[in-house]
């Protein structure tokens, strides 16, 4: 008896553990922090992608998928962009890029023949999925060697891209995604968050596939660099979700605000650390 009138007086969340309590209120930063949103890498990854269009002035950011498959991601990138819009205000354009028929060609070992084939992870839904997503993400299909470009060139100032997801499997695939970062700055967020999906399995090296790719990039591009996401695991409750070892951030060094500092009053140390938090540039 005395213990259900402490609960009662406690009330419904009273005795409830932290994670719990976040896992059953609204607040969404909250639950993306603890991880308790759907697909957390892409979440995290487009959380960022909206903080840093908002911190520019912006009202909407792109986000892209490279390697959509059987769809599954780009569908919760599309249920996530509405959740984050509701939390920050800020629009998302959801492009996904893909073959539509699996795997290009794998020429020699740093394409992971040991692991992947040509056709590897066909698309079988196409016309489905074009169905499904309707005007909520735009598909694009071909290789993305050839695709690459084009996208690219759709991008504006009024929607930088700000998070991209590589899930192309192989090196050459991978070459060609990266790509999508050597447009004009004005078209990115100075920062871009991007997860890498083929970077922790017992073959992967800097010889090969996506890493190898990442290395590459960095070795011919003086002004665009891809980068270990060096804020994670941060304060955030746990401090070894496996997806933090696939997150980077592509530093687009020649971006107009990162040239010179911003106009604006000298701050101190408490109002700097205000102004960061504010802007949610932990």
């Amino acid at each position: 008896m005395v213990e259900s009138v402490k609960r009662l007086a406690a009330g419904p969340l009273g005795y409830l553990s932290p994670r719990e309590r976040v896992k059953r209120g609204t607040d969404f930063r909250e639950k993306e922090s603890w991880g308790l949103v759907s697909r957390p890498n892409y979440a995290y990854g487009m959380l960022r992608a909206a903080d840093l269009a908002k911190f520019l002035g912006k009202s909407a950011v792109t986000a892209c998928e490279f390697g959509v498959a059987t769809g599954n991601g780009l569908v919760n990138m599309v249920e996530l962009a509405a959740m984050i819009e509701t939390e920050t205000g800020i629009k998302f354009r959801v492009v996904g890029l893909d073959t539509g028929e699996g795997l290009p060609e794998v020429t020699d070992y740093r394409d992971h023949p040991e692991l992947w084939s040509p056709g590897d992870f066909a698309m079988t839904n196409k016309n489905e999925l074009r169905k499904r997503m309707g005007d909520r993400a735009e598909l694009i299909f071909g290789d993305i060697k050839d695709t690459v470009d084009g996208f690219v060139a759709s991008l504006s100032e009024s929607a930088p891209l700000g998070f991209v997801a590589v899930d192309v499997d192989i090196y050459s695939g991978a070459k060609s995604a990266f790509r999508s970062l050597l447009g004009r700055a004005e078209i990115y967020t100075p920062a871009i968050s991007v997860y890498c999906d083929d970077v922790s399995f017992f073959f992967a090296n800097r010889w090969c596939g996506e890493l190898l790719a990442i290395d590459e990039f960095n070795a011919e591009n003086a002004m665009r660099k891809i980068d270990h996401d060096h804020s994670l695991p941060g304060i955030r409750p746990s401090t070894s979700d496996a997806w933090y070892k696939s997150m980077f951030v592509a530093h687009i060094l020649d971006h107009e605000i990162r040239r010179k500092p911003q106009r604006r009053t000298g701050l101190s140390i408490q109002d700097h650390y205000a102004f960061m938090k504010a802007a949610s540039l932990f």
